[in-house]
């Protein structure tokens, strides 16, 4: 449960002078801390098992959370069909917190796994997330589903996703973008096979026994992933408490933090609501369930693209220019009303905004050392889930007013070209010059 904590060597100028056996036992350890932080094996069995576990872990966490599309369609037309206008009106809600509930926790479990204790929460996370599965069949009205699908779903998600891309973190320097985004294409695939796993089975066993089966093979993924879970580095308790706030004192960290923000607000709005546009815009149902499916899978083959790119060009030139066309996909959404452009539109926007999670973690890791890696993306993923919980429902509301989805699509897209310029303008400030890669 707990490796070795290891202490950042510390020589107090107030006190008395060490003798030369002391100063080099000091050098020595402090020698072999870096040494060890520098020295990225890049590859090698154990790593590529810590790396298969991470892809299947987030087959389930970001594969369930992200094929709420299917969900919301779904229940709209059969299940909370009898709730309320305002039941309804906040039926977003529940994919937003879901999302929202991922990033949330990150900054406690990101500094838990910087001094070493990660084990029991990424465990309690995994049966957190199977028992929302089974239970989510039992639910009846708006709040059971809130409550279950909501923050069950997204809390046992949160307490697995920052472990995880911590923890490639320390395998992986140079090939980092491209074990990133190899992570996050298993999201990918679990969310595109999920909603077609999901929309078979409830057309052939109900809907309680199609959540029961996703669960069972939940549970199989999950315990497989906590089985190849390994950190590589000793766990250091760098200053800062919890926090870390010192970090945004670095401008090119803080820009950041506000780009995540506002980049969030629109980032899962299409993704959440793709489904249902599509049923309003005269497209058949049994259709527009899978394009949930092919946004995702389209966004896996961008997470797997980008981080190769990212590792080639810079991981932040390559998020501005991704996010930059995801956004203004986005806008033209809405304007997308046959089947052959909404499934282009879906192609692209899923293959650009795929870039975000692939690289989140590449650039963060640029913008200070590996020791309180887990409490810098905590920091991020924080403000993130923040941004992804008030997006989707503001969304929600333009959709209900008189331009509808198009005024859904100009605002989510410009809040994601706005953080574009932000992500760029953050590189030039981590990274004087147009063209430095970074």
């Amino acid at each position: 449960m707990f490796d070795k904590i290891v202490p950042r060597p510390h020589v107090d100028p107030t006190s008395a002078p060490m003798d030369d056996d002391k100063v080099d036992e000091v050098d020595t350890i402090a020698s072999l801390v870096r040494d060890d932080a520098d020295d990225f094996p890049e590859g090698g069995l154990k790593a590529w098992i810590v790396l298969c576990g991470t892809v299947m872990g987030f087959f389930a966490t970001f594969g369930f959370v992200n094929s709420w599309g299917v969900f919301q369609a779904y229940y709209q037309q059969k299940l909370l069909h009898h709730s309320t206008p305002s039941e309804m009106l906040v039926l977003s809600w529940i994919g937003s917190i879901q999302h929202a509930m991922i990033f949330v926790p990150a900054l406690a479990v990101g500094r838990l796994f910087d001094i070493g204790f990660y084990r029991i929460p990424f465990a309690g996370g995994s049966l957190l997330l199977v028992l929302a599965c089974f239970l989510v069949p039992q639910c009846k009205v708006y709040w059971h589903f809130m409550l279950c699908q909501g923050f069950g779903v997204g809390i046992g998600s949160g307490l697995m996703f920052s472990t995880m891309f911590a923890i490639v973190t320390h395998w992986f320097k140079k090939r980092r973008g491209f074990a990133l985004g190899l992570t996050c294409f298993g999201g990918a695939i679990g969310a595109t096979v999920q909603p077609i796993i999901l929309r078979q089975l409830i057309s052939k066993v109900g809907f309680p026994w199609a959540m029961r089966t996703l669960g069972f093979i939940l549970l199989l993924v999950l315990v497989i992933t906590n089985l190849c879970m390994s950190r590589r580095l000793s766990p250091v308790k760098a200053p800062g408490g919890i926090l870390g706030l010192r970090t945004f004192r670095n401008r090119a960290f803080s820009v950041f933090g506000v780009c995540t923000f506002i980049t969030f607000l629109g980032l899962f709005t299409m993704l959440t609501y793709i489904g249902s546009s599509a049923i309003a815009f005269g497209i058949s149902p049994n259709f527009a369930f899978y394009l949930v499916a092919i946004a995702n899978f389209s966004s896996g083959v961008g997470r797997v693209t980008s981080g190769l790119l990212g590792d080639r060009f810079g991981a932040m030139n390559i998020m501005t220019i991704m996010t930059a066309i995801a956004g203004a996909a986005t806008i033209a959404w809405p304007f997308c009303r046959t089947v052959p452009k909404i499934t282009g539109i879906s192609v692209l926007y899923g293959f650009c905004s795929g870039a975000w999670l692939a690289l989140i973690g590449s650039a963060v890791g640029q913008m200070g050392g590996i020791e309180d890696i887990g409490r810098r993306l905590g920091a991020i993923n924080t403000i993130a889930g923040i941004g992804a919980l008030c997006g989707p429902p503001i969304s929600g509301l333009f959709a209900n007013s008189r331009l509808g989805y198009v005024a859904v699509g100009y605002f989510a897209g410009s809040a994601m070209l706005v953080g574009s310029s932000l992500i760029f303008m953050s590189r030039l400030l981590a990274a004087p010059g147009f063209w430095r890669k970074f």
